[in-house]
């Protein structure tokens, strides 16, 4: 149809808005804004297929609304990030900190060798986290520059200037009467959460809600 380029893009941008949104909101340390945020995602898993994703979301979503105490819930919620160097807008997610501490661990354990066994490999994770101290201090005191946390990127700013001008060359957020859609999306529909069953949704979210509500009533939570 003549709207199908103009749905591709529009809803390409606007799933491209709602990455950066998730983006900021992780950088900012801004929980209350990610829990918003998880709501959305929920329907996305949902629609697309993505069952278990969709789970762990609403998971947490009752855990801080319904499960969890006052004080747990709060935890849950906003403490999900690190901020290495201090500074607005430089948070890293707790699950990027576990995967960079665990690179830095194996790393140690490669570097002793034959010497590696149970009792060493221990003690090296136990002395970790101080260890990772000390080396900032080192790179403190050389007045080294600080590591930003996130995996190295290429600046992508040719590859923005490149994309911006095919658009407007295309005029694709302009409506063009006649003009054919991409071939692989001749009939592409703008709503992203188009043929979510909502019924469904209802069904599933009420079965698991149910399910939780008396497994942890049993245990007193």
């Amino acid at each position: 149809s003549d709207l199908s380029l103009y749905n591709y893009h529009s809803t390409k941008l606007t799933f491209g808005l709602i990455l950066f949104e998730f983006n900021d909101a992780i950088k900012e340390g801004d929980g209350g804004r990610l829990f918003k945020l998880y709501k959305l995602a929920l329907l996305l898993f949902k629609r697309n297929g993505h069952t278990k994703y969709a789970y762990i979301v609403l998971l947490y979503l009752c855990q801080v609304i319904a499960i969890l105490s006052e004080s747990e819930a709060s935890d849950l919620k906003h403490n999900r990030f690190h901020n290495k160097y201090g500074g607005k807008g430089k948070n890293i997610p707790l699950d990027l900190l576990k995967e960079q501490l665990n690179k830095d661990l194996k790393t140690m354990w490669k570097a002793i060798g034959a010497n590696l066994s149970e009792g060493s490999a221990s003690r090296i994770a136990n002395a970790l986290e101080m260890q990772m101290a000390i080396l900032m201090s080192i790179d403190h005191d050389c007045a080294l520059e600080k590591r930003k946390g996130y995996r190295a990127a290429k600046n992508p700013e040719e590859s923005v200037k490149q994309i911006i001008g095919d658009l407007l060359e295309k005029n694709v957020f302009k409506f063009t009467p006649g003009r054919e859609g991409h071939q692989s999306f001749p009939d592409f529909d703008a709503n992203l959460l188009k043929g979510l069953d909502y019924r469904d949704l209802h069904k599933w979210m009420t079965e698991h809600i149910s399910l939780w509500g008396s497994i942890y009533e049993g245990r007193g939570i």
